[in-house]
């Protein structure tokens, strides 16, 4: 690796030297690179949220989360190895401890249905495009990934907020899944790789639990889902 070069982005050093970052190197200048999940993390999370992010690639989103309730309560999951190791030195660089484990979680329904410990995932040649199915991608390279249990690493670090962008991954995770805890959930959805049904039926499956979408702040595939009595509905008069 030749010498690191960092540069601040919204008060928050990234390695522009790094070969993976180029292509986001504009939308980064130009306040865009994640754009919409940036300006929800800043609007909707409250100091004392305990928050899990699932994809975390760059760790910039991860950072902004940190700013706001601590390095501390912000626990990270990234299935790509080189956007581990990418995160990690941009965390380090800004002084943050922020946990950070290589894997992809999987609902414990899945897990206890067969329980493997690793699963097939396919890398892309663009930093924000790796996911489990290779659907889309001219050309990818499939590895295997550590598999943990996403209800366990929720109970394990008392979350209450998700911030989630995965890829098409989240129709299968949260539309499989037990979220008790949670209160708040940040997501990108991906209507062309996982399909408008099978993220319809993935909403639908959340809203079953008791959260309801926030019209407000929801837009372009990006959503933000919140517990009957908390987020909007906190403050108003009853009736």
């Amino acid at each position: 690796m030749g010498v690191m070069e960092f540069e601040a982005f919204d008060g928050l050093l990234l390695d522009v030297e790094e070969p993976r970052l180029a292509h986001a190197l504009d939308a980064l200048r130009r306040g865009v690179y994640e754009g919409r999940e940036v300006r929800l993390v800043k609007t909707l999370l409250r100091p004392g949220q305990r928050v899990m992010e699932l994809g975390t690639c760059t760790g910039f989103v991860a950072m902004q989360a940190a700013r706001i309730v601590g390095p501390e309560n912000v626990f990270c999951y990234e299935a790509h190895p080189d956007n581990v190791a990418l995160a990690r030195r941009h965390f380090a660089a800004n002084g943050m401890a922020i946990a950070l484990a290589h894997g992809v979680l999987a609902p414990r329904r899945r897990l206890a249905e067969d329980p493997a410990t690793e699963i097939i995932f396919h890398l892309s040649g663009s930093i924000v495009s790796s996911a489990l199915s290779p659907a889309g991608m001219s050309r990818s390279r499939a590895i295997q990934v550590p598999l943990l249990c996403l209800e366990e690493e929720i109970e394990r670090h008392r979350v209450t907020a998700m911030i989630v962008d995965i890829e098409g991954g989240e129709v299968e995770l949260l539309g499989g899944s037990a979220l008790d805890g949670i209160e708040a959930i940040i997501m990108e959805t991906h209507y062309r790789k996982a399909g408008v049904r099978k993220t319809n039926t993935m909403i639908a499956h959340l809203i079953a639990q008791g959260f309801r979408l926030d019209l407000r702040h929801s837009a372009a595939e990006v959503v933000h889902l919140y517990r009957t009595g908390t987020g909007p509905e906190a403050g108003e008069a009853a009736g």
